[in-house]
């Protein structure tokens, strides 16, 4: 740990954006993950002691090293307690961890809900917040879309490679350059965020829903999905406006809802930083 500085250590977190430090949470959760499965399966009692070990390091050293989880519980801890309380409170649902095994002696099922938690807020503040470090994953999951030459520049193009044409002139490769313009094409690709409000709102919902069904079995009174109050919650956390309420959700988590061949954006952004003795 000493040789590996995370992001939280390089900077200040009282003023950082919680987007910032929610980078590091997606792929230590992951890493956690595998050292759950791996637990389950080892009965070797010096296999698992160094397993249990690397958890309790984590957790003792990391998970503060990063502050992700504590900038959030000290700016929005009512709305993280809120999400809890509906996934453990709700009547006639049950949410429990689907990748994870339950049961084990050194970490609680609580906390492992809590874990699986925090990796959805902080996958879906990146996802609606950032989007643009996902790229072409980005762009095909539609939290991002490519920038088009606009009309004025497509008739600027056409004027100026007709004048050209006209006088003969040698541009070299400028001049395809300039036609792909003219004709609305772009030269390089460049990706940026829709700021659309109802945009913004569908990815942060589309996220959430893939997260919560990567990591959780849902068994609900309605569809088996994350309780939507839940995403309103979220939506608090990624301070969205306008607020929406459970009319405006609802349909939006139905659309992206049972998409097994999906996977969210946060299982694809790979430059995080994690533990090496994970």
């Amino acid at each position: 740990m000493d040789k590996h500085e995370t992001y939280s250590q390089r900077t200040s977190t009282e003023d950082s954006p919680l987007w910032e430090l929610a980078f590091e949470y997606p792929p230590l959760y992951e890493a956690l993950e595998g050292l759950f499965i791996e637990a389950s399966e080892i009965s070797a009692p010096e296999t698992l002691k160094g397993i249990i070990h690397a958890y309790q390091k984590t957790e003792e050293e990391t998970f503060k090293n990063i502050a992700f989880e504590t900038t959030l519980n000290d700016r929005f801890g009512h709305n993280v307690k809120e999400i809890l309380r509906l996934l453990n409170e709700t009547h006639g649902s049950t949410f429990t961890p689907k990748r994870v095994p339950l049961g084990l002696d050194f970490i609680t099922d609580e906390r492992q809900l809590e874990l699986i938690v925090l990796n959805i807020i902080a996958g879906a503040l990146i996802a609606y917040h950032i989007p643009e470090v996902y790229k072409e994953d980005g762009k095909n999951a539609g939290a991002l879309k490519q920038l088009y030459p606009s009309e004025k520049v497509i008739k600027l193009s056409q004027k100026l490679y007709k004048a050209i044409r006209d006088d003969r002139l040698w541009v070299g490769d400028f001049k395809h350059s300039l036609w792909d313009l003219s004709q609305g094409e772009p030269l390089e690709t460049q990706l940026l965020r829709p700021e659309k409000p109802q945009t913004k709102l569908e990815c942060l919902i589309k996220e959430i829903t893939l997260l919560s069904e990567r990591h959780l079995t849902m068994r609900t009174k309605g569809k088996g999905r994350f309780p939507t109050l839940a995403v309103i919650e979220i939506s608090k956390i990624v301070q969205h406006f306008p607020k929406p309420d459970v009319r405006t959700v609802s349909p939006i988590q139905k659309k992206h809802a049972k998409k097994y061949k999906e996977e969210p954006l946060a299982t694809k952004w790979t430059r995080f930083f994690v533990p090496p003795d994970l």
